[in-house]
């Protein structure tokens, strides 16, 4: 692995990334340029990197992106080089971020707050270098510390999942308080994390999935119920007021519609796989509304981190070499993972 960013007379040294050469194929090992930061960048050193269901939809080819590219948007890692321009961060802080960068910082959605929505962001996942290269660029606008009582691997999916689930959670307590009974469909990789948060922001779930190894998965992070979403009855269903939809299957949407009461709210964060099947008509005569939820602002990974940390929040992972990258996305694409994988570069 690459130790240091330059060679003695200056020239650029290269490092390893794994790069999916064409969609659906296989994922090798290149040597790469390590990237160049720009003035107002970071470069980090990656440690470790966790696999996101995003991450397969780029795979595959769902998300726009085209190959070669280096997937990934879940790192931790220490920053190794700092821009000029950067203020926060200093070469040495660990820190994870989110695949956002080229930021304006003077649109409405950057003076906001909501950066991930600037009309002149690049995404991540479109170059040669991301969360599975041992070197990434960093924004700082999408860069944060990671707290001391996380380790690299337990902090990688929460950049991702984890802030998602936790935002989802933020959008509940606008409107309904805490000590109340809460469902949320589809408790793997997500969802597991989106339950741990209810708890610990005090509502009473009830997890719905068609996977026993996910509803046990539930049932260890805190559920109040579970509930095997292939064998419910109708007449069987307690309504409450907000259902969190973290599947992305459309069946999943079609029984929100049920678990959620007249008036109430349908969190969106799965996305769907095939056309909803659900009556809009069912939703204006109930006045049941669709809120969806796109990962989280940069003050929301620092929040939902630091809850972490206070509250011992910790995914279930299975920590593997990133050499078996390959592997991994086989294994989800099969339905075979249950929490997250995390890779590491060492």
């Amino acid at each position: 692995m690459s130790t240091t960013i330059v060679t003695q007379n200056g020239s650029a040294k290269t490092m390893k990334a794994q790069i999916v050469v064409k969609h659906n194929g296989p994922i090798e090992e290149q040597d790469v340029d390590i990237p160049t930061p720009g003035p107002n960048d970071l470069l980090v050193k990656l440690s470790a990197s966790s696999l996101c269901m995003s991450d397969m939809a780029a795979y595959m080819g769902h998300l726009g992106e085209r190959a070669p590219v280096c997937l990934g948007h879940e790192p931790v890692g220490i920053v190794v080089e700092a821009g000029p321009g950067v203020v926060g961060f200093a070469k040495g802080d660990r820190v994870g971020f989110m695949p956002f960068k080229g930021m304006c910082e003077d649109c409405e959605e950057c003076l906001s707050g909501q950066s991930r929505f600037c009309p002149r962001k690049v995404g991540g996942m479109t170059e040669l270098h991301g969360g599975f290269s041992e070197y990434a660029i960093a924004a700082p606008l999408s860069t944060v510390k990671i707290p001391k009582e996380l380790t690299d691997e337990e902090a990688a999916p929460l950049l991702c999942a984890g802030v998602t689930a936790y935002n989802a959670l933020k959008v509940v307590a606008k409107e309904q308080p805490g000590g109340t009974p809460l469902n949320i469909i589809g408790v793997g990789g997500v969802g597991h994390l989106a339950v741990a948060y209810a708890k610990a922001f005090g509502y009473r779930v009830t997890a719905f999935d068609i996977a026993e190894d996910k509803l046990e998965l539930a049932k260890a992070y805190g559920a109040t119920k579970v509930v095997n979403s292939l064998n419910v009855k109708d007449e069987e269903i307690v309504q409450t007021q907000t259902t969190i939809v973290i599947s992305g299957a459309a069946p999943a949407y079609a029984l929100a519609v049920k678990t959620t009461k007249n008036h109430g709210r349908i969190i969106a964060v799965g996305v769907p796989h095939a056309p909803l099947t659900f009556n809009v008509l069912d939703l204006i005569l109930r006045e049941v509304s669709i809120v969806p939820i796109c990962q989280g602002s940069k003050q929301d990974l620092d929040e939902s981190l630091k809850m972490a940390a206070e509250y011992g929040i910790k995914p279930t992972i299975q920590i593997k070499k990133i050499g078996q990258l390959y592997e991994g996305f086989q294994s989800m694409m099969k339905g075979e993972v249950t929490g997250r994988l995390v890779y590491r570069f060492d």
